[in-house]
């Protein structure tokens, strides 16, 4: 069985300020923040609002299928990046489970001839083989975020999260309607 770990918008929050902190206590401020997607689209954009940073790029890359369900190579999407020559980028993700993801796009990255690059999650996995610089704590449980509860859902009914029966007749009438 699955064990799940669910945080509310104020952990996240909080993770993002305490990240925050860590950063300017080493005296790194990103110029560009690179997203990847879909779990790191939210933090990102926490963080660019924190920093006031307006520049945010996105590498689409997946290891996962599902909950209990990888690839066993990454499957890039699509990358949306540019301008990174010389800049400091910061890398940002939800979370590191087993570290593979941020080091495949920290390689993309480096491509583009930054003069720096940094890595940040929300939470990582202590089983992971790379720690990202900055993050906020280590959970060892399957984390469902306000932002992919749904997809979880789809895939583990027993997933106990808020609101689940309203979606669920959501999932039912659109189900009808295919």
């Amino acid at each position: 069985m699955v064990e799940y770990y669910i945080p509310k918008w104020e952990e996240i929050e909080e993770g993002i300020l305490t990240i925050t902190e860590r950063m300017l206590s080493d005296d790194f401020v990103p110029d560009v923040i690179v997203a990847i997607l879909t779990g790191g689209v939210i933090p990102a954009k926490l963080m660019s609002d924190v920093l006031g940073i307006k520049s945010m790029r996105y590498i689409d890359v997946k290891f996962y299928k599902g909950v209990s369900s990888r690839e066993n190579k990454p499957i890039v999407r699509a990358v949306y990046v540019d301008s990174l020559e010389n800049k400091k980028v910061l890398v940002i993700d939800d979370v590191s489970d087993t570290g593979e993801t941020l080091d495949f796009v920290g390689n993309v990255i480096a491509m583009f001839n930054p003069s720096l690059v940094r890595t940040a999650t929300i939470f990582v996995k202590p089983w992971s083989r790379k720690y990202p610089d900055y993050y906020y704590k280590v959970v060892d449980k399957w984390i469902i975020f306000p932002w992919d509860k749904w997809e979880v859902v789809r895939e583990n009914i027993e997933a106990p999260v808020d609101k689940k029966e309203r979606f669920l007749e959501i999932l039912k009438k659109l189900r009808k309607n295919s």
